[in-house]
């Protein structure tokens, strides 16, 4: 059974009754299936998408549906979002399209620009509404951009999927293409092998479709993604534990599964449909490996692999970033890590050393950033490298 087979068998899970009766309630019922159609709306010719419908058609015409988008909440996009999907998919509900123009004309928008702001309006141009009250997606993206501190060493799962999510819906899954942004796509790299490397296949594949977006392409990844399916067709999430699933049977079992499951498989089915013209990334080496070992709190891993990097990759940004960010373990007392210990100290120490940053060394500058400039942080700057403007297209 593939993937696709697996969303069609299993298309009754994205019905909001039986997803409650099973799994824990979520803020907006049609969430799981809002997910689907945009698997749907971006790979024509699914043998799922018919099916899917009349299930939308069932819950864009509940009561619930109709006062969840008059309310103009926090979900308020999602509830737009299924009407033009059902709308673009051959469905029709103008009543309901009508009134979600009306409120958007009523100044109905989030309360912030960001990820928000630029999802709607992402989902009201895919629909062909109107949006008097927000700008133009490239602004929105471009203020989102400024924000952005894409620094490999500290981005968190959260970081991650709004990088994606901002890439997703500034270039309208690919519809339309941004200027190159050497900082993001870096960040966008190094984040796909970290993951990867960690058997995150969520946002591995997350990051891999936006690594097509932004002009970059890896065959070993796709390879991955396309054998990444169990033997019955899901792509087993991050929080799906295999002890658990043994343990359940009958209903709960399959309730388990799909909780855990169908996210998963979808972003993985829609990353593996995106066209790739890119150029081939580099398979992961030092740098991936440097990055992975700090983010893991393996101080003496990082510090064997910074010294290695004086040779083999010293100007390259993350080098710099992992030199700042090493050197800010340094504790009162000299240690580095918790317990102290004298081994994993010499072993930072002699790497910090190797790019000039000894234990006496001036106050630091700013520690290097691989979204900003090239900066050694050792007293005194070697060499800086601007940044290209993000807000250009």
């Amino acid at each position: 059974m593939t993937s696709r087979d697996w969303l069609e068998a299993h298309l009754e899970w994205f019905a909001p009754e039986l997803w409650n009766e099973f799994l824990p309630a979520r803020p907006f019922g049609g969430g799981p299936l809002l997910e689907l159609l945009i698997l749907c709306d971006e790979v024509p010719g699914l043998a799922v998408t018919g099916p899917a419908l009349e299930l939308a058609g069932r819950l864009t015409a509940a009561p619930e549906f109709r006062a969840g988008l008059y309310r103009g909440d926090a979900y308020f996009t999602y509830h737009v979002w299924l009407l033009v999907l059902v709308d673009r998919l051959g469905g029709r509900r103008p009543e309901l399209l009508a009134a979600a123009q009306g409120l958007l004309d009523a100044g109905v928008r989030p309360n912030q620009d960001g990820i928000g702001a630029l999802e709607l309006r992402y989902v009201t141009d895919l629909g062909g509404l109107t949006n008097p009250y927000l700008p133009s997606a490239r602004r929105l993206y471009d203020r989102w951009r400024e924000g952005q501190h894409l620094d490999p060493f500290r981005m968190t799962d959260a970081d991650c999927y709004a990088l994606t999510h901002a890439v997703f819906y500034g270039t309208a899954f690919g519809r339309t293409t941004m200027r190159p942004d050497p900082a993001l796509t870096r960040a966008t790299r190094l984040m796909l092998a970290t993951h990867l490397a960690h058997g995150d296949l969520d946002l591995g594949a997350e990051l891999f479709h936006t690594a097509l977006l932004t002009g970059a392409s890896s065959e070993s990844v796709r390879q991955r993604l396309a054998t990444a399916a169990r033997a019955g067709g899901a792509v087993a999430g991050p929080r799906h534990d295999p002890a658990v699933a043994a343990r359940l049977t009958g209903r709960k079992a399959d309730a388990y599964e799909f909780g855990t499951c169908y996210h998963t498989t979808l972003v993985t089915e829609l990353a593996l449909a995106a066209p790739v013209s890119g150029e081939p990334m580099n398979e992961p080496g030092l740098i991936e490996d440097l990055v992975f070992a700090f983010r893991r709190g393996d101080l003496s891993r990082t510090a064997t692999l910074l010294s290695r990097a004086a040779h083999e990759s010293r100007r390259d940004p993350a080098v710099a970033a992992a030199v700042g960010h090493l050197r800010a373990q340094r504790q009162p007392d000299g240690s580095f890590g918790s317990p102290p210990d004298a081994e994993r100290a010499a072993l930072c120490e002699a790497a910090l050393e190797r790019f000039g940053v000894a234990g006496g060394a001036g106050p630091a500058e700013p520690s290097a950033v691989v979204d900003g400039r090239v900066t050694w942080v050792s007293g005194r700057r070697r060499a800086a490298r601007s940044r290209p403007d993000a807000r250009e297209w």
